[in-house]
């Protein structure tokens, strides 16, 4: 089973993935959205392990969808569990 969790924090939203592995709830941080003022204007920031941190990305469309598809595929396309 798998979910994704979203947690807000003023105009930011945390997006993290949750996955089961041996019975157990792993979390995987994804991205950052940003909530710009207009439901067409997000900012966008990618999770990195490496640093731990959030580096602020570019979207093309600037919309949250493309923003989890995006870190998604990143975090997840060669998990398994």
């Amino acid at each position: 089973m798998a979910e994704v969790d979203t947690r807000w924090r003023g105009s930011f939203g945390y997006l993290t993935a949750i996955v089961e592995e041996e019975g157990e709830d792993v979390r995987i941080p994804l991205c950052r959205i940003e909530y710009l003022g207009d439901d067409k204007a997000w900012g966008f920031a990618m999770y990195l392990r490496a640093t731990d941190a959030y580096t602020d990305a570019v979207l093309r469309t600037g919309s949250p969808t493309a923003a989890f598809d995006t870190a998604a595929l990143v975090h997840l396309a060669d998990y398994h569990a």
